[in-house]
This record gives structure tokens, C-alpha cells and sequence, in this order.
């Protein structure tokens, strides 16, 4: 599998209270970097495949420091050095009823000073068969939108298969464009969508019915981008911040597939679950292209066991989630 993977968008930092505190209780901090784009280089990098994440860092140690996890996990980083800040988030981890809860403080960052025209995707997408990106990116700025667009132009022209993360976050969104404004001249350049049929109007402007079916509610969205090929979707059953029911669904044009389903006791960390699904999915489809049951059914057990790991990137391995996917769950130790 020597498909090489690029990746697009803002690494942040992270600062987490220990020990379930809240951020009003907080007196020191543990320090994670990631974000959505990133999460899914490392993940991806971590199963074997080439990965380059495209994305901008002032020149401090913050910097640095955020470049060399990604080398560490074997992500080829291409860092626009420029700017003054990195971009942070504060997560809170929830408990039992109580939700989690997420603070941004990245305006200004290095990221959001990368303009149209300042990158040359050709070059960079010269030796990549497949581009990946999120909502998130067009979400923070109309500059950051137009680049985003600029690097889907490229992509198309250059046959790479593309894929996106719809990432719906309504508070990021507040620059005067709503999603459904700006993200449907992106997505129809897409291949891969992850995406929840309850974000079809707010996101892709595409109205839905209290009634209609999942599948129903993925052709439309099929009809709409006719580059689509592949739609998936990740659900949460009897959900709260301690513990829930995880399993997904794939559209492949025909019919809708349903994964196994998990059920995760005393999480450890949800942020990242779903960039962890995201690699996964990527990796399925290149791993078993022709088997899209056991490329949802990879997705799905990653996701799982990335509820049992810190920090927002998922540390499984292939050989771990090819485990967990036969059945060999976390009853006995591993000796």
C-alpha cells in the first residue's frame, strides 16, 4: 500500500485539566497537540502509509514542538512558518451526565494568516494519490475557505482521490457565512464523505424530512455531488460522557452496510474518535477496496479503542484493531 496521503489544516494545542477537573478548577494542565487533519496524518502514518500534513506554525518552541510529534509518529510535516501564535483548545473531560466541553482560543494563529495563492499545491500533490480535509479549515475564515477550495481545484485537475470530514462545529462558524453557504462548492469535489444525516440542511443546504431514512438522506446527498462514491457515517447509542454504544454506516450507492456495534465502558478520552474512524475508513478502502463491510468494520473497532487512549490521536495499531475486529476485545491480558 504506497499510496501517499497529503492532509491539510491547523494543528493546535491542547490543554487539558487532569483527573476529570473542571477548567474553573484547573491549576496545571496536560499538554496534547492534534486537531482533526492532524489526527488522521498520525493515525494513518501509524498504519503503515505515507502521509504529508500541510499546515502553518509561528517560529517559537510551541512550534517546533507541535512538528516533531509529527514526526514522531512518521507524518512527513510541510509547516508554513509564519505568524506569532499556535492555536490552543481547552477540552474539559465530562463525567457520567455531566458533558465535556471544548474552549477555542486560535484567532490570530499562525494557520489562519495562510492565504489563496500562497501554496503550491501542484508540487506538493505531485506524488499523492489522495487528498484529505475537513470542515473545520473553511469553517474558521472566508480566506481559509477560498484556500481549502484552491487546494480542491488542484486535487481534482490531478485525479487524487479526495476526502473531507463534514466536522460540523457551529461555533467556529462566525465570520457572516453559514456551512451550507460555503461547504457545498467543497464537498462536490469529494469521493469519501463522513457526515450525519442531521447536518444535510445546516451543512449541504440539502433539506431532509423527520422521517426519511439514512439511505434516503446519503442519495440525495449522492444526487447533489455526483463525484461521490462512497458516504459514511459514525453513531452513538445511549450516549453519555462516561460510557456509549458506538457503530457506523456506509453508503456505497446501492446499499447501506451496518457495522458491529461496541459498547465502551469508563472512556478515557472521546476527542479525536471520530478523526480515528476517518483514518480508518481511508485505510479500509485502500487495504480492502473491494470489501467496503470490513473497511467500516476496521473503522469502527479504531474508533472504539481510541476511547481508551489520551490525547487526541489514536495510538492503536493495525494488528490491535485487526484483533479487536476478530473478537479478541479487552477481557485478558495481552501477554
Amino acid at each position: 500500500m504506497g499510496k501517499k496521503i497529503v492532509t491539510f489544516g491547523e494543528i493546535l494545542l491542547r490543554l487539558t485539566p487532569p483527573s476529570h477537573l473542571r477548567l474553573t478548577q484547573a491549576t496545571a494542565f496536560d499538554i496534547y497537540y492534534g486537531c482533526a487533519e492532524a489526527n488522521v496524518a498520525a493515525s494513518l502514518a501509524k498504519f503503515g502509509l505515507p502521509v504529508k500534513f500541510i499546515t502553518a506554525v509561528p517560529p517559537n518552541e510551541l512550534g517546533e514542538s507541535s512538528i516533531s510529534m509529527l514526526r514522531s509518529f512518521g507524518v512527513e510535516p510541510i509547516p508554513f512558518i509564519q505568524g506569532k501564535r499556535l492555536g490552543i483548545y481547552y477540552f474539559e473531560h465530562g463525567a457520567s451526565e455531566r458533558p465535556g466541553k471544548v474552549v477555542y482560543d486560535r484567532e490570530d494563529s499562525s494557520f489562519s494568516t495562510l492565504r489563496k495563492g500562497m501554496i503550491d499545491w501542484e508540487t506538493l500533490f505531485k506524488d499523492a494519490d489522495w487528498f484529505h480535509w475537513s470542515g473545520i479549515t473553511p469553517s474558521l475564515s472566508l480566506e481559509l475557505a477560498e484556500l481549502c477550495e484552491e487546494a480542491l481545484e488542484v486535487a481534482s485537475k490531478m485525479g487524487l482521490t479526495i476526502s473531507a470530514d463534514l466536522n460540523y462545529r457551529p461555533t467556529l462558524w462566525k465570520y457572516g457565512k453559514e456551512a451550507y453557504e460555503i461547504m457545498p462548492r467543497l464537498v462536490q469535489h469529494c469521493h469519501l464523505l463522513l457526515g450525519g444525516a442531521d447536518n444535510s440542511e445546516q451543512v449541504l443546504g440539502i433539506p431532509t424530512q423527520a422521517e426519511d431514512a439514512e439511505d434516503q438522506v446519503f442519495a440525495a446527498w449522492m444526487k447533489q455531488f455526483p463525484k461521490l462514491k462512497t458516504i459514511v457515517s459514525t453513531h452513538r447509542m445511549h450516549a453519555n460522557a462516561s460510557s456509549n454504544g458506538v457503530g457506523a454506516s456506509l453508503w456505497n450507492g446501492q446499499q447501506l452496510l451496518q457495522s458491529r456495534q461496541y459498547n465502551i465502558s469508563h472512556i478515557i478520552d472521546r476527542i479525536g474518535a471520530g478523526d480515528a474512524f476517518m483514518a480508518g475508513i481511508i485505510y479500509g478502502i485502500i487495504a480492502w477496496p473491494d470489501d467496503h463491510q470490513t473497511a467500516l468494520e476496521f473503522a469502527v473497532a479504531a474508533t472504539c479503542l481510541k476511547h481508551s487512549i489520551s490525547g487526541d490521536i489514536n495510538l492503536a495499531t493495525v494488528n490491535e484493531i485487526k484483533a479487536l475486529m476478530s473478537g479478541h476485545g479487552g477481557g485478558r491480558v495481552s501477554r
